[in-house]
């Protein structure tokens, strides 16, 4: 029940793929189905939810890994990218076993797939969580930092609540109003309407 994002440029009929956490083969029928390249797989985080198929698209179509500085840690750590509550149902380990070519950092403004991505470093749900922000299409990329009136569980190694609402209420909601959120889970929302509606950050003024 994880969101993998495909975020195509027409222009250049180039695509990324975000979080692509199992399901290799759907994910490929809807790179074909949209006709265009992929050429990067982004990262928010390192769970195996969110990771699950990176290795097979990788070997797939010969494209590199991105994630963020900060989440080496984790994902140099099987344990960490799977916990394990999880592991009985995962038998074959190494396809959680994620070795990024590029990791970015906080502010970083990358140029791919002919379109520009902000890199913001949003910690709490793991340390080296990102959101991948779209200035000029209007859109960000949130992970398990922000969902549709609710936020990150803040329970597994390097989670923490404070980081996670310090990254919510001081990064993500100094975007536009209107920036369409899409999160690592559930339906899609926007940084005005959480601002108003999500109780987890709202605070009395």
């Amino acid at each position: 029940m994880t969101n993998c994002y495909l975020i195509g440029n027409p222009e250049t009929d180039e695509l990324l793929i975000f979080d692509p956490g199992a399901d290799a083969q759907a994910i490929k029928d809807a790179v074909r189905d949209m006709g265009m390249k992929p050429v990067a797989i982004l990262l928010t985080h390192g769970h195996f939810d969110h990771v699950g198929a990176v290795r097979n698209l990788k070997a797939e179509y010969g494209i590199p890994v991105i994630a963020g500085e900060e989440e080496k840690q984790i994902l140099s750590d099987i344990d960490a990218v799977l916990p394990v509550i999880f592991r009985e149902s995962y038998p074959d380990l190494d396809v959680f076993r994620i070795e990024p070519e590029r990791f970015v950092q906080n502010g970083d403004l990358i140029e791919i797939a002919g379109m520009y991505v902000t890199c913001l470093h949003t910690p709490g749900h793991t340390a080296g969580s990102y959101s991948y922000f779209f200035p000029a299409e209007g859109l960000v990329v949130s992970g398990d930092t922000l969902f549709m009136e609710s936020v990150g569980r803040t329970d597994f190694p390097t989670g923490s609540n404070e980081e996670l609402l310090k990254a919510i209420t001081e990064v993500l909601y100094e975007l536009p109003e209107e920036t369409v959120v899409l999160p690592g889970h559930g339906p899609a929302t926007n940084i005005g309407y959480e601002k108003r509606y999500n109780l987890y950050t709202w605070k009395k003024k």
